[in-house]
Order: structure tokens, then C-alpha cells, then sequence
């Protein structure tokens, strides 16, 4: 007696080789590891159809075929179920779609995997940068309608990723925005700008007032600090934040750090890349594929 067929497994099995046979030849080896990562999951026959489904949509997106491969994989291997895979790779894609820089949400997603984060903070962390990227979109548009110089090219994609995380310490876009109007009425350009609003970001997530915060970036536009001085101002509030001073007494240290600092064309290696003791992201690189 012939054992009964399911539909569902029929169907899954021929997601898995059409997701392998519509990927191009360079990206055969990732497409392969994901639809084998599915097949050889628990998941059930129609749980592994949807996953499917949202693997080939993020691709199409625009996703890169070996991120795809890392969230499913690595999502698979902490038992992350397909609902929560599927949004991962949602939110992904939709930024993708808007045209905005993704590998900050990927690197993001793929790095709270690595590190065990439960996936519904994953998710949310994701989809809180998803978001700051949309609002950083117009903002960062409108100053260079304004006439905020381009800069290198570069620039724009750092700009929205730092001003997005600027949203992320609760920094007003009135405050973000007063930062490129300086910027461009001191004909600096919009690698300055993303330094500035980096730096504010850096004194406001070290517990500086906002306020304060707002002037010490302020006064340094105006001085035109470089990178190096940046770092430098940075390391400053570090050192003292480690120490355990004051607020008061980080907040006079930065502004006299600011103030004492020669700026753009007065001897420092304005073109050096010293990021800093605040430029960490968890986009930084590519440490998101880490295992």
C-alpha cells in the first residue's frame, strides 16, 4: 500500500530548488546554504514555504546573498522560528527599498544573533534604526538643498546612519538640524556635519545635558575642530566619565577642550582618521559575521 504524499512537503521541497536555481552563478554557494539550512530545519512544511518566500523577496530587494545566509542560518541555529526570520528580513528589505543604507540594519540583526539577544529585541533594535534611517532621510536631504557642500562619497550614507543614531539617544531633529545650519554657514561640508552630530551623539550617551552637548559641538564647528580634535574631546569625556567626575566638571573640561583646540589650518593633521573614543558602531566593519 502506497504511503500518502503531503502537499506540503511536495511544495516546500520545490521552493528549496527553485530558490537554489534562480540564483546567479556567483551567488549559487549562499543561495544552496540557506535553502539546506530551511530544508534541514523543524520548522514545518509551511513555515519553511513562507521563510522561503521572504529569503528570495529580501534578495530581490537587494540584500546581499551572504547576509540573507547569515540571518537565517545563524537565526536557525538559536531556534529563532520563521515568523521572527521573516521580519528580520522584512525590515531589511524595506530599508533597501527606500533607498537608504542597510548595513547598519544588517550588521545590527546580525550581530545581536551572534551574541544570543532575544530575537523580539533584535527585532525591535532593528526596526528602531529602520525608522531613523526614514526620518535622517529628509533632514540630511534638506541641508544639502540648502546648500550644504556634498563631501565625499561617503558622506550621505555616514550622515543618515549618525543622525539616525542620534535619534537613538532622544537628540531632537531641531538640535540635529541647528548643527548643519552651522556647518554650512561655516562652508564646511557634510563629512563635518556627520562628525559633529557623531561627537553629540558620544557627549549626550556619556550623560552630558543635552543642552551641553549641543554647545561644545556647536562651539567646535565654529573653531573648525578636525577629526583629530574630535577624538581627542572624546577621550577627554571618556577618561573623566571613567573617573567618576562630576558632570559639572566633564561639562567644563569639554567646553575649555573645545575652546583650547587650534582647529582646521591652525597645525593639526586636519586629514587624520583618529575616529575617536565615541565612533563605535555595531556597523562598524563587518564584525556582525562573527560566530
Amino acid at each position: 500500500m502506497k504511503r500518502p504524499v503531503k502537499i506540503g512537503s511536495m511544495i516546500a521541497a520545490a521552493a528549496f530548488a527553485a530558490l537554489a536555481a534562480t540564483a546567479p552563478m556567483a551567488g549559487a554557494e549562499p543561495a544552496a546554504g540557506v535553502s539546506e539550512a530551511i530544508g534541514r530545519s523543524s520548522l514545518a512544511a509551511e513555515e519553511k514555504q513562507v521563510l522561503i518566500g521572504r529569503v528570495e523577496a529580501a534578495r530581490q530587494a537587494g540584500i546581499p546573498a551572504d547576509d540573507v545566509e547569515i540571518i537565517v542560518t545563524r537565526g536557525l541555529e538559536r531556534g529563532v522560528g520563521a515568523a521572527m526570520l521573516g521580519r528580520f528580513l522584512d525590515t531589511s528589505a524595506q530599508v533597501a527599498r527606500q533607498g537608504l543604507p542597510v548595513r547598519p540594519v544588517l550588521d545590527r540583526i546580525e550581530q545581536g544573533l551572534s551574541k544570543g539577544v532575544p530575537p523580539e529585541r533584535i527585532d525591535a533594535a532593528g526596526k528602531r534604526l529602520a525608522d531613523g534611517l526614514a526620518k535622517a532621510k529628509p533632514l540630511v536631504e534638506g541641508l544639502l538643498q540648502n546648500g550644504l557642500q556634498p563631501g565625499t562619497g561617503s558622506a550621505k550614507d555616514a550622515a543618515l546612519e549618525t543622525v539616525a543614531r542620534a535619534g537613538e539617544q532622544d537628540l531632537s531633529a531641531g538640535t540635529i538640524q541647528g548643527l548643519g545650519e552651522t556647518v554650512r554657514a561655516q562652508g564646511q561640508s557634510l563629512d563635518q556635519f556627520e562628525r559633529a552630530v557623531r561627537t553629540l551623539s558620544f557627549l549626550a550617551g556619556n550623560g552630558l545635558p543635552a543642552d551641553a552637548a549641543e554647545r561644545v559641538v556647536q562651539a567646535g564647528i565654529e573653531r573648525g575642530l578636525t577629526e583629530r580634535d574630535y577624538g581627542r574631546l572624546e577621550r577627554k569625556v571618556s577618561d573623566m566619565v571613567r573617573q567618576g567626575r562630576s558632570m559639572d566638571d566633564i561639562v567644563r573640561a569639554a567646553d575649555r577642550e573645545v575652546r583650547e583646540g587650534r582647529g582646521a589650518g591652525e597645525g593639526r593633521d586636519s586629514g587624520s582618521q583618529d575616529r575617536g573614543a565615541g565612533s563605535g558602531r555595531d556597523a562598524g566593519g563587518r564584525p556582525g559575521r562573527g560566530r
